[in-house]
């Protein structure tokens, strides 16, 4: 049987998503495998609503198993949140293919682009540093960068640079290629208006973006109507039935990260105080600065993210940092080098979420992964290493329980009593 996996957020879950999986069964595959992000997702906030009711969203549209992606992995940047995924994806043993959305559709393209970033990974991004020490902002740099290292694709490679998708469909194909995964990949082109577009008024089909759905959400009296045109009826259902466990915010854990980050300053030792910041995955020394420097004007969130954005970080970058600090991520979280990439090492466990009922004997063909099913049994069959990397995982899924039933009477199960979502 033909098994292929997506690496996801389903945040939430809408006619894109149909759409993938109906073009992934019209391929010939028979089962859908997908690494779905827990409750915080990359973009360095908190899911729109639990990976509970976005597992029974996935199953209902399709998929046939649901893993969590570990939250050192989920709340990264795109290179290692493609390499968890894929690496997840790869260490079950039963997946043939990986598919994902991208806005170019062409493959060649983009393992050009994959093959090119591999190679001259350190000069690649040594040049990027130096453009953006002279005053030039990322996206600028980089494309400077290319335009001096590779003339004759540098504007077709630049153009595919532009868009999110297509650097994450980048990062699946240098994760396939780090990892020599027998996995193929195969590309759909995005069928909305783009990932990062918020407008739900002005489409007249039926495709929206996540984030234009969750906008809806946020300014909306009645959304559910708004944006039945762009979700499943499943979806839908589930949402209409969970009220309370739906349109979570990352401001609803302002006083939390406030907390956190007043409580690590030491006034009276500055270079102290730097080390305690920068110890957090994707935290700098300039942006620990501008933490503490700043911080005396917190006032939520949000707009602490928006204070701290410069030319230099983008809101994305330092909404994550803020993430981890408040999730004691750290940079030695993650245990991975060049000269020993492995799926195991990367991602040690595979935490089964939900799976449809007649799909189950396919369990026992995992035999390179530890497989999850029943978070009290965990500790015991995980090594010390593995067993950090989950308990950041039931830390994290505790942390966004308890802050979101604060702030409304959400119902989102704790991690011992939630079991497998079966369908």
């Amino acid at each position: 049987m033909k098994t292929t996996g997506i690496i996801t957020e389903y945040n939430p879950f809408h006619n894109g998503h149909t759409y993938q999986i109906n073009n992934i069964r019209q391929a010939g595959a028979d089962n859908i495998v997908t690494v779905m992000s827990g409750n915080f997702v990359q973009r360095g906030a908190p899911a729109f609503t639990d990976k509970y009711l976005r597992t029974k969203m996935a199953l209902c549209g399709g998929a046939d198993f649901v893993f969590e992606l570990p939250v050192i992995y989920a709340t990264a940047s795109a290179g290692l949140f493609a390499l968890g995924g894929v690496s997840m994806l790869d260490s079950l043993g039963f997946v043939d293919s990986i598919c994902f959305g991208s806005e170019c559709d062409d493959i060649d393209i983009l393992n050009m682009a994959a093959d090119i970033t591999l190679t001259y990974d350190y000069e690649f991004n040594s040049e990027i540093n130096n453009f953006i020490k002279s005053g030039i902002s990322y996206p600028k740099a980089r494309h400077m960068a290319i335009k001096k290292y590779f003339h004759k694709d540098a504007d077709k490679i630049c153009q595919v640079l532009e868009n999110p998708n297509n650097i994450l469909a980048i990062e699946y194909l240098k994760a396939l290629k780090l990892l020599k995964s027998n996995i193929k990949p195969f590309v759909i082109k995005r069928c909305d208006n783009g990932y990062n577009n918020t407008d739900y008024k002005g489409i007249t089909g039926n495709f929206a973006s996540a984030s234009a759905v969750r906008n809806a959400f946020a300014v909306e009296k009645e959304p559910l109507k708004i944006v039945s045109n762009f979700l499943p009826e499943s979806t839908l259902k589930i949402l209409a039935q969970n009220i309370d466990r739906i349109n979570i915010n990352e401001n609803m854990f302002s006083n939390l990260l406030y907390y956190k980050l007043r409580n690590m300053l030491n006034t009276s030792n500055n270079i102290e105080t730097i080390d305690s910041f920068t110890k957090f995955l994707d935290v700098s020394d300039m942006l620990a600065n501008r933490i503490i420097n700043k911080l005396d004007s917190y006032s939520s969130f949000t707009e602490f993210i928006k204070m701290l954005k410069t030319k230099d970080y983008t809101y994305s970058r330092i909404s994550r940092s803020l993430l981890h600090i408040l999730l004691d991520i750290h940079k030695d979280s993650l245990n991975i080098t060049k000269n020993s990439l492995n799926s195991y090492q990367i991602t040690p466990y595979a935490r089964l979420l939900g799976m449809n009922k007649n799909k189950s004997s396919m369990l026992r063909d995992v035999k390179q992964t530890t497989l999850i099913t029943k978070t009290a049994n965990a500790a015991r069959k995980l090594d010390s290493y593995a067993r950090q990397m989950f308990e950041k995982d039931i830390f994290a899924a505790d942390i966004y329980r308890q802050t979101t039933s604060q702030n409304s009477k959400n119902s989102c199960p704790d991690e011992y009593r939630a079991g497998i979502i079966i369908l």
